[in-house]
């Protein structure tokens, strides 16, 4: 877990005070800043270093380093600081897309199972870029949190299943209860920050949750999800490199050097021209309609 200072300097980094006891509201308090100040993205793949879950080299990154991270680490680092507040945590096994891929995807994620005395259990999890801002109970129900709703569902025993709003994406993930320890997530993780087909290596993606919207970007292509608006959102291509530096530094918070924009915005550039050409063969292939 975190020590003292560690734990004041992340407190200070999501803007909110110590909370005096780890209780259900404080919990909420915590989650809701975290994924507020520092957004889901997978930045440091992009630029081929490697991902360490070591509590310091987290705190490294996220706190002094003013950047996000994707799951294993945006939930090590909540897990390190919840737990020094006090907070009963466990990192359990967890796997997105689970339902639609099989169970080769177990491991994939690795989210936060939080106890209370009273015997009540909280999934909280920083780690989904599409995924909740408020910690969900872990019982059977619809949630809504701020314009967004969540589902959580008992597969069998010890086996849930909690869902996206299918207005952003169709996608739930399945996860245990039985406490994990990090190092069981090592080699997942490194598959998935380093193998050329990984979805992580092969698009650079930041992603922020917020209470009435939730924006994305996917190279250079930004989708606000807004239920208000009449389409559910909206999508614009980036326009140029200072345009991506701006909504990097700007709407998604984060501590970027110049050679480092320099360098995803040449990623993101050429992985929108590839997705056009994709898309531009498909359509080729297609049967002309009579």
């Amino acid at each position: 877990m975190f020590d003292s200072s560690q734990l004041a300097a992340y407190l200070k980094r999501i803007g909110i005070s110590a909370p005096r006891r780890p209780t259900l509201h404080a919990l909420r308090r915590v989650h809701r800043a975290h994924v507020a100040a520092m957004p889901y993205e997978n930045l440091d793949i992009q630029l081929g270093r490697p991902i360490r879950l070591e509590a310091d080299a987290l705190f490294a990154k996220f706190v002094t380093g003013g950047r996000g991270g994707y799951c294993y680490e945006h939930n090590g680092v909540l897990a390190h600081a919840l737990e020094a507040m006090g907070f009963d945590v466990r990192r359990v096994l967890g796997g997105v897309a689970r339902e639609t891929e099989g169970d080769g995807n177990w491991w994939n994620h690795m989210p936060l199972v939080v106890r209370f005395p009273a015997g009540e259990e909280y999934l909280a999890d920083a780690g989904i870029g599409t995924g909740f801002r408020d910690p969900l109970p872990i019982r059977n129900g619809s949630y809504r949190v701020g314009a967004f709703n969540f589902g959580m569902w008992n597969l069998e025993d010890g086996v849930w299943r909690c869902s996206i709003d299918p207005r952003v994406t169709n996608l739930t993930f399945d996860f245990e209860l039985e406490e994990r320890q990090v190092g069981e997530f090592a080699a997942k993780c490194e598959e998935l920050s380093t193998s050329p087909e990984s979805p992580f290596v092969k698009t650079l993606t930041v992603q922020s949750p917020r209470e009435s919207d939730m924006w994305g970007l996917r190279a250079r292509t930004l989708t606000v999800y807004d239920p208000a608006l009449p389409d559910g959102k909206t999508v614009t291509v980036v326009a140029d490199r200072s345009a991506f530096a701006d909504l990097l530094r700007g709407p998604f918070n984060l501590t970027l050097a110049d050679a480092e924009v320099e360098a995803l915005w040449a990623k993101a550039v050429e992985q929108h021209e590839r997705k056009l050409a994709e898309e531009k063969s498909d359509q080729s292939a297609a049967p002309a309609s009579r």
